[in-house]
């Protein structure tokens, strides 16, 4: 959560919250941006929930790691392992499949009954 923050701060990215959480706070705010960001591209894939969600993620990452420059990149790298890395954009798109798959369920629940 905290990693993120070297964005703005430059540097190696922080493990620790910082002075009045300051790091927590923002690497949240900054985490959320970009929940949100990635959220408005899948939004038109969501009929596709598993598919579009997989596709979004390794976008997602492939943006991170290898669009952006060091600056710009999450920091997560810098404290965990390949495997948790690759647990981290499984749970972006776990998120958004399971949102999709969710407001599926109540539209369908919504619908008048059609003719017996």
């Amino acid at each position: 959560m905290n990693a993120v923050t070297h964005i703005i701060d430059g540097g190696a990215p922080p493990a620790h919250d910082g002075e009045g959480r300051r790091n927590t706070l923002l690497g949240f705010a900054i985490h959320t941006a970009a929940s949100i960001w990635w959220a408005a591209f899948y939004e038109p894939l969501k009929r596709k929930p598993l598919g579009g969600a997989a596709g979004i993620a390794a976008l997602a990452y492939l943006v991170d790691y290898y669009v952006v420059g060091p600056r710009f990149r999450p920091g997560f790298e810098a404290y965990l392992s390949r495997r948790s890395l690759f647990a981290v954009y499984a749970a972006l798109a776990a998120g958004f499949a399971a949102s999709a798959l969710m407001q599926a369920r109540r539209s369908a629940r919504r619908r008048p009954a059609g003719p017996a």
